[in-house]
């Protein structure tokens, strides 16, 4: 008796022991087992962290979040699409919004849970990226030399990106030309990252802009239109005031006469702000010398400030500015042609100056 009683216990230890150890590996590294009764064993779902070694992994652009997972648990970064899957969730009905994975290559572990993976992704500092700066006011020839002396893209894909409005995002609006809506910014790249895919995201960002400005799609070329005017033409501190010009030069028929227009004729840019007389007389639908009303499309691609000073122009009756130092930024309006004049001689008295100053040094 007392025999098969400590055979009992024996057999109540070893199935408390093994019970338990399934417990531990269930609780640390997710289901073993399949269920229905299969028996068969399947992957980890979640690996318990920290994670080890350093593992990098590349977003592509546009990727899915489904896309996303794959390469992580391709990485060996984490264990499974069904963990990340619940990270995301986890992360929107914690924030309100899903994470925003920007792409790029991350610095990562191997084993890592998938919870700390997302937020490894979502810092910064954890990002290798080669990068394009793009300001604001470059035309589209001077876009595209900058990316591709940055990315070592050739001029040429870009160039022929731009012939397939269709293939780079670039809405109907406007009429098969990028000009205006190569969104200033930075933007960061990968070694096979395409002219096709660098072009797209500069293009979504300029409609993102628009649309979260709440401008009406119907609307969207007269306004980036006179925003690169305004880029062109005003420093920083006058955008407001040299939108409300375009509008009251508009409202009352007058021509623009606006220099930047002439220099977007003849070419990628002037140093000199002014024009001749031979330059003003060239006969183009951009010519503001010439025509009334706005030109064609854009001149430029402006920034977000730009396109905000057009639509919340400052209040006044002013027709005309001029820069008067170029150094300062300087810029004053005025409602007579006989005001502007005396504006206009101060801005003479200006580049005197600058030229004894340069012929001083020499």
């Amino acid at each position: 008796r007392g025999q098969r009683l400590r055979s009992v216990l024996i057999v109540l230890v070893t199935a408390a022991l093994v019970v338990g150890g399934m417990w531990f590996v269930k609780t640390n590294f997710g289901t073993l087992t399949g269920g229905g009764g299969g028996g068969g064993a399947k992957a980890v779902t979640d690996y318990p962290g920290p994670g080890i070694g350093d593992v990098e992994v590349t977003v592509k652009q546009g990727a899915s979040g489904g896309a996303i997972g794959a390469s992580l648990v391709e990485a060996g970064v984490i264990a499974s699409q069904k963990a990340f899957t619940a990270a995301v969730k986890d992360y929107t009905a914690s924030f309100g919004a899903a994470p925003n994975l920007q792409y790029g290559t991350y610095k990562l572990q191997a084993e890592m849970p998938a919870a700390t993976a997302l937020t490894a992704m979502l810092d910064s500092a954890n990002r290798i990226q080669n990068g394009v700066t793009l300001r604001e006011g470059l035309v589209v020839e001077q876009t595209i030399a900058k990316l591709s002396a940055t990315t070592a893209i050739p001029v040429k894909e870009f160039e022929a990106a731009l012939k397939d409005p269709d293939a780079i995002g670039l809405p109907k609006e406007a009429n098969g030309s990028a000009e205006g809506w190569l969104a200033p910014a930075r933007y960061p790249y990968t070694d096979d990252t395409t002219a096709v895919e660098l072009l797209s995201t500069l293009i979504a960002k300029q409609k993102s802009d628009l649309t979260s400005m709440g401008i009406d799609p119907a609307d969207w070329m007269t306004v980036l239109t006179k925003a690169s005017l305004v880029e062109k033409e005003a420093p920083a501190t006058a955008r407001d005031k040299v939108a409300r010009v375009i509008e009251n030069r508009l409202d009352i028929g007058m021509a623009l006469r606006f220099d930047s227009t002439v220099h977007f004729i003849a070419g990628a840019g002037s140093s000199d702000a002014s024009t001749t007389a031979d330059q003003r007389a060239v006969d183009s639908p951009y010519n503001t010398y010439m025509y009334a009303g706005l030109p064609p499309g854009p001149i430029a691609n402006p920034g977000k400030a730009a396109i905000e000073a057009v639509l919340n122009p400052a209040a006044g009756d002013w027709i005309f500015f001029v820069t008067v130092d170029t150094l300062t930024g300087e810029t004053k309006f005025a409602v007579t042609h006989d005001e502007h004049l005396v504006n206009k001689r101060e801005y003479q008295l200006h580049l005197q100056e600058l030229r004894a100053a340069e012929e001083a040094k020499e």
